[in-house]
């Protein structure tokens, strides 16, 4: 479960890496890893996922030499393709596990609201993204906020703040990556093989504890969980939510509780409590050099 893990997170970075590539511009893999390690972190121990997308536009900008607006693009499209990816792989699995009669056709629609909620979040994303100026009052005020912290990942002391300018950059990168089918294609595969580690994983934890349960509800479980993820609830990791939502989801396809809980929780400490170390060191690698070139600037 470690390996794979470890290869969920090649994917993750790999997926990313090739929109940078995508972009015209250069960072070294293993600084992407690294930049992917400490957003991870951001967001195993803060309480909203944003952070994550927040650290890798900073942290991208800064290694890479993109501007904000077109890191931003290379992070926005990684996750609208790791989306499709988790949203494909539950439609299908619904339609096998209707083939198979484990569940019903009504209940397959029923089931269904589950990709159904994430497509109606991909599209207003992928809407906004291909419309960004009707983000910009909120973003004048986001700017505002997160003006101090721009200011400190930056390798100066002039950051451009406009959302004028954040808006532009953004919507002609988005374009940009977006005519480069070959790259999207490549890390849509990544994202793919991401996705498909963290549904393993689950898996074998299952296998492991003698459970009797069909691969593509696995895939489903694993479905509901990441929407959890998704939610914007001020919980770091969504610790014990998620555990509850992905016990909830295996009982209802069979499992026994206790097995289902001793699967979830089993499962977490792979993808979490083992995370914490690992990412750790790259979070603390980043904070002590930013704060190292700031004291220099100082």
């Amino acid at each position: 479960m470690v390996a794979i893990e470890l290869l969920g997170f090649f994917f993750y970075a790999t997926a990313w890496y090739i929109l940078i590539r995508a972009t015209g511009h250069r960072m070294r893999f293993l600084t992407c890893q690294g930049v992917t390690f400490a957003s991870i972190f951001a967001s195993l121990t803060m309480p909203s996922g944003i952070f994550l997308e927040a650290i890798r536009v900073l942290l991208g900008a800064k290694e890479s030499g993109m501007s904000m607006g077109e890191s931003t693009a290379t992070v926005i499209l990684h996750r609208i393709l790791y989306i499709v990816g988790f949203v494909a792989s539950t439609m299908l699995a619904l339609f096998a596990l209707t083939l198979e009669r484990r569940i019903g056709t009504s209940l397959s629609f029923e089931l269904a609201v589950i990709p159904l909620a994430a497509t109606l979040g991909l599209a207003l994303l992928l809407g906004l993204s291909l419309n960004p100026r009707l983000l910009q009052p909120l973003m004048d005020r986001g700017l505002r906020i997160l003006q101090p912290i721009i200011r400190l990942v930056a390798k100066n002391n002039t950051v451009d703040t406009r959302s004028e300018r954040f808006l532009s950059d953004y919507h002609v990168g988005f374009r940009n990556l977006l005519t480069s089918k070959g790259s999207v294609t490549e890390s849509f595969t990544a994202s793919l093989g991401d996705w498909g580690c963290s549904v393993v994983i689950l898996w074998i934890v299952l296998i492991s504890l003698g459970a009797t349960i069909s691969f593509w509800a696995v895939v489903v479980t694993m479905a509901f969980g990441k929407m959890i993820q998704l939610t914007p609830i001020a919980i770091p990791g969504m610790l014990g939510v998620y555990e509850t939502a992905i016990t909830t989801s295996l009982s209802f396809f069979g499992t026994p509780v206790a097995v289902a809980a001793s699967a979830a929780l089993l499962s977490r400490i792979v993808t979490y409590w083992l995370d914490l170390p690992v990412t750790g060191v790259a979070a603390y690698h980043y904070g002590y050099k930013i704060l190292g070139e700031r004291r220099l600037a100082i």
